[in-house]
């Protein structure tokens, strides 16, 4: 007899497979008939199983079941009484006695009908009374804040310094020697000088106090902060809630300036006071003047219509206000607030002094969205040569390099953000827009020491107002502040454009625009070239306008394109074009 061999695998055929497969088929088909019958039916799950209850014969069968009814005629007492508790809340007192009254009614008449079958029902048919509304309190007339009246103020610099008695110079707190002008002080010759330095909050205690004891030994120096609603908003605020209110009257230094104020006041005969206000671009003077008058007078400069495109940003013409001394009533004092400082163009200047200039203006004011640059790398080399090279490895998280080298220091702001292009190329423009961005929004938190910081403060009337701010090493803790170290800017030597008209480049702007589209392509694309140099060395921000892509009227003139035209393609296929040329020919 054969030796049968035993099977080596539990693999089974084909047709086995493929019989389990039409089976599974087959039971899923029943079942969706199935859903679909029930679905038919109104049956939209299967019926649960009923609960049997409590036998019969238990022997605490009747127990159970009156806890089982007390229990929900408590529960629906205590629901019924939150909703009375409710409604009497959201109605008031009124609807309460409303209520009682009503059922007084019914109890009466409920008594005296009680045997008349019809005035049972009829009385029962009776809805009551929907509940009355609550009574408003009367509002008292509140007195309407006083307005104060903006009229228009002088057209040149230099009436408003003939017009001024005192000149109150707005300067920042991060680089104050950036914001002096010698040619301005040199033409007030004569007026009492007041220097503010502004935007306290944004540097380091010892560094405010250094920086007062410095420039105390020349002028009569003030610390100022502005009121918390005229502080710079972020480009992403949070939503503000009802409850929060911003305050008007919470600025820090307005005392002191009132005092001031009084002093040179008090030496002055005349009716009012005129001071004016001046300073660059964005050192707050109009945030000074609203926080001084604590309402919301002029406009002010804020980011987020910067990157909207909603201009202007800044203060284009001279303004003028009266104002009140607080502790005088019936003396005033007149401000006017100027727009940023311009300068007269430099003449004989190398192409890197040039440059230089036009990376200290665009930085300075830090008008608009300056991290739009076409070419944002001569501003981040500038800021790179000043910064503390340790600061800016810590605020970045980058590995070291070396010091004033803008190359590697964006190398590794491009590794560190993820800026690689294609074959492993670094975007060093990209880099150089982040951290131009945050110096525009504030987040790059500057600061400088001035020169032979080892001198200490000698007034002790700013203590209050010094207790109040961080410190370096508190500011360094701060998640959303990179606090970083610069060499003290030099006070500007450049003379100040006097006679200029404020306002009137924007009325000359459309005759600009149609000159400019008369010129030929190349004599076009030359002079913006050679005029990109000459604007941005005037100092007033003008780089800002010939650079950003995103802000219109900031935009440099169109240029003329250039049209070519082609003769026109003869119809019909290949072989009737290569005919006719034959003819042709």
């Amino acid at each position: 007899m054969p030796r049968i061999r035993k099977k080596t695998s539990k693999r089974g055929t084909t047709h086995q497979r493929e019989k389990l497969k039409h089976k599974v088929s087959q039971g899923r088909k029943k079942a969706k008939k199935e859903a679909r019958k029930e679905q038919a039916a109104g049956k939209t799950h299967k019926k649960s199983k009923k609960d049997p209850g409590i036998p019969n014969n238990f022997p605490y069968k009747d127990q159970i079941l009156a806890e089982v009814a007390e229990s929900r005629r408590q529960a629906a007492e205590e629901k019924q009484r939150r909703k009375d508790e409710k409604r009497a809340a959201l109605a008031g007192p009124d609807a309460k006695d409303v209520e009682d009254s009503q059922k007084n009614i019914m109890d009466v008449d409920i008594g005296e009908n009680q045997n008349d079958g019809q005035g049972f029902d009829g009385i029962m048919s009776i809805r009551p009374a929907p509940p009355a509304p609550p009574k408003k309190k009367p509002v008292e007339p509140s007195t309407p804040e006083p307005v104060i009246p903006v009229t228009a103020g002088p057209r040149t610099l230099r009436e408003v310094l003939q017009k001024a008695d005192v000149v109150l110079h707005v300067v920042d707190a991060r680089d104050p020697a950036a914001g002096l002008s010698e040619a301005l002080f040199k033409e007030a010759t004569g007026k009492d000088i007041l220097l503010l330095v502004n935007k306290i909050d944004t540097v380091p205690r010892e560094s405010l106090a250094l920086w007062l004891s410095h420039l105390r030994l020349t002028y009569n120096t003030l610390p100022f902060r502005v009121a918390e609603a005229f502080l710079p908003s972020k480009p992403n605020p949070p939503p503000a809630s009802k409850k929060t209110s911003v305050k008007l009257d919470d600025a820090l230094g307005s005392d002191t300036v009132w005092q001031q104020f009084s002093k040179l006041k008090a030496k002055k005969s005349g009716d009012e006071l005129v001071v004016a206000l001046t300073g660059v671009t964005n050192s707050g003077k109009s945030a000074v003047i609203n926080s001084l008058a604590r309402a919301d007078v002029l406009p002010i400069y804020n980011i987020n219509s910067a990157i909207t495109a909603k201009g202007p940003y800044t203060t284009t013409s001279a303004n003028e206000l009266v104002l009140e001394f607080p502790d005088k009533k019936g003396v005033n004092v007149r401000l006017i607030d100027t727009p940023g400082l311009e300068y007269v163009r430099a003449e004989g200047v190398g192409d890197q002094e040039k440059e230089m200039a036009r990376a200290r203006d665009i930085l300075l004011r830090s008008r608009g969205r300056i991290d739009r640059l076409k070419d944002p790398l001569f501003a981040v080399t500038h800021i790179v040569s000043r910064a503390d090279t340790q600061d800016l490895m810590l605020a970045y998280s980058l590995p070291a390099f070396s010091k004033g080298d803008p190359t590697s220091f964006l190398a590794g702001m491009a590794r560190a953000s993820g800026l690689i292009k294609k074959r492993g190329v670094l975007d060093h423009a990209g880099a150089a827009r982040i951290v131009l961005r945050d110096w525009s929004i504030g987040k790059f938190a500057r600061y400088t020491m001035p020169p032979g910081s080892s001198t200490t403060s000698s007034s002790t009337n700013t203590e209050g107002i010094m207790a109040m701010l961080k410190s370096r090493k508190e500011l360094r803790k701060a998640e959303d502040v990179k606090l970083v170290r610069l060499q003290a800017g030099e006070a500007e030597k450049r003379e100040v454009l006097l006679d200029d008209v404020w306002g009137a480049d924007e009325e000359n702007s459309e005759d600009e625009v149609n000159d400019e589209d008369e010129v030929d392509d190349k004599d076009a694309g030359d002079e913006e070239a050679s005029g990109d140099e000459d604007e941005d060395d005037q100092g007033s921000g003008s780089e800002s306008e010939d650079e950003e892509e995103e802000v219109p009227e900031l935009l440099p003139p169109p240029k003329r394109k250039r049209t070519v035209s082609f003769a026109a393609m003869p119809v019909g296929g290949k072989r009737q074009r290569q005919s006719g040329k034959n003819r042709r020919s």
